[in-house]
């Protein structure tokens, strides 16, 4: 699977960007938690670790050819993060370009930057979409934004990034079924 550039979609409803916390959102695990190394992930069960691995996949592979970009915002580990996309969806689809990690906002990977994942989305949304960092407000409700954290959905909201949808039980095709309504995304995987 390759990673698309970003042509305009056919369909004003659907999202510029859609963007996944990784821990508990993207995975039913805790990498950072459990300590999982970069060298660990090649040896790793991407069916148990991966909360709906063949969604995500066909999820992931829809966007691209409906020209959706897809990124990754999270305070883990940038190389545990992309050993596990490149394993999932294939070398090449996540990159650092579109997974963002502490260590580009300042900090460590591993910590908490400052202002949870409102500057992540911020340069992500400047990067992916093209647009500078100071005209984001206007595009931030072209972001669809999943996480596990009723802190960072709210600070996201706040923003500006009004499609932030808080995944308590991971990021399934049962919670995709639940809110893909209310983003107007009824079709997207039809």
């Amino acid at each position: 699977m390759e990673r698309c550039g970003f042509p305009s979609t056919s369909s004003e409803s659907l999202p510029s960007l859609v963007v996944w916390d990784f821990d508990l959102t993207l995975l039913s695990i805790h990498s950072w938690g459990a300590r999982i190394h970069p060298s660990d992930v090649a040896h790793r069960s991407l069916e148990q670790d991966i909360a709906d691995l063949e969604f995500f996949r066909a999820f992931v592979k829809r966007a691209l050819a409906k020209g959706v970009q897809v990124a990754i915002a999270s305070f883990g580990v940038y190389e545990v993060i992309q050993g596990y996309m490149d394993r999932a969806v294939g070398p090449g689809v996540f990159t650092r370009d579109n997974i963002s990690t502490p260590s580009q906002h300042g900090t460590k990977d591993g910590h908490v930057v400052e202002g949870g994942k409102v500057p992540q989305l911020r340069s992500l949304t400047s990067r992916l979409l093209q647009v500078p960092m100071h005209g984001v407000a206007t595009v931030a409700s072209r972001v669809v934004f999943f996480d596990d954290s009723r802190e960072n959905i709210a600070g996201a909201k706040h923003d500006g990034f009004t499609q932030s949808i808080l995944t308590t039980q991971f990021f399934t095709r049962h919670l995709w079924d639940e809110v893909k309504g209310s983003l107007g995304m009824e079709n997207f995987l039809d």
